[in-house]
């Protein structure tokens, strides 16, 4: 048996969207391994800390591990992977480890590749506690159904104008800061997209209709929230025209 770890997911950042799975994982973790990265925003690090402060009963450590810029899909960084290894084997042996993952850990979350990474040079006994997901608060936000008739394609604005095709059905989109559906107008002009912005917070923004008409407002309204908050967290859905 090895080491216990805890990879918890917390959400896309609302207070309320915490599972009770979550809170009673969080209540057996002695230390919190947080991977910040040099773009992340105070607000962020606070609402981490806040749902710590809210929900943790028991004695705690944070331990804060600033990460490399954001990884390729599929990569380890070689340094941020031995710098959680010594973290790791510098603790006590009984001393149970968590990581917290926005959202949740199985979509669009590098910290299992890296846990996955470690079973390489430590035995850890891992538990990974599923959370709720970007995806899944955009579609109720928008009161709609996933699959409409058809599939659900999740891809990033890096890959989507080389990936997009009607057929693919619906087409979530993540990671995407230049709008790259834009570049699809053209093509599919009355394909509706549904987007929206800090899903599940006080500030959450919501934007829906075809792209032929809403991109370049999208993308002006994109501009001014960053100016205002300083950062953003964004995704959105394309739907076909039936």
């Amino acid at each position: 048996m090895g080491r216990k770890v805890f990879v918890i997911g917390i959400g896309p950042g609302g207070f309320g969207q915490l599972t009770l799975d979550a809170v009673a994982a969080m209540n057996e973790v002695d230390v919190f391994l947080v991977g910040d990265h040099v773009e992340d925003q105070p607000d962020l690090v606070w609402r981490r800390s806040e749902l710590l402060r809210r929900h943790v009963q028991r004695p705690h450590r944070v331990i804060t591990v600033l990460d490399p810029q954001r990884e390729h899909p599929g990569d380890v960084d070689a340094g941020r992977l031995s710098t959680y290894s010594h973290i790791l084997a510098g603790l006590p042996q009984d001393a149970t480890v968590g990581f917290l993952a926005w959202g949740d850990p199985g979509l669009y979350d590098s910290i299992l590749r890296v846990v996955d990474a470690l079973r390489d040079t430590l035995a850890v006994d891992v538990t990974v506690i599923p959370g709720v997901s970007a995806l899944q608060v955009l579609a109720a936000a928008h009161q709609i159904a996933l699959n409409a008739g058809a599939s659900v394609h999740i891809t990033t604005g890096a890959r989507l104008l080389s990936e997009y095709r009607p057929d693919l059905g619906d087409v979530v989109v993540m990671n995407d800061p230049d709008l790259a559906c834009r570049g699809l107008v053209a093509e599919f002009p009355d394909t509706e997209v549904f987007w929206g912005a800090y899903l599940g917070t006080p500030d959450q923004v919501l934007a829906n209709g075809p792209l032929r008409t809403v991109t370049d407002d999208l993308a002006a309204l994109r501009s001014r929230l960053v100016d205002h908050h300083g950062w953003i967290q964004d995704t959105y859905l394309l739907r076909p025209v039936p």
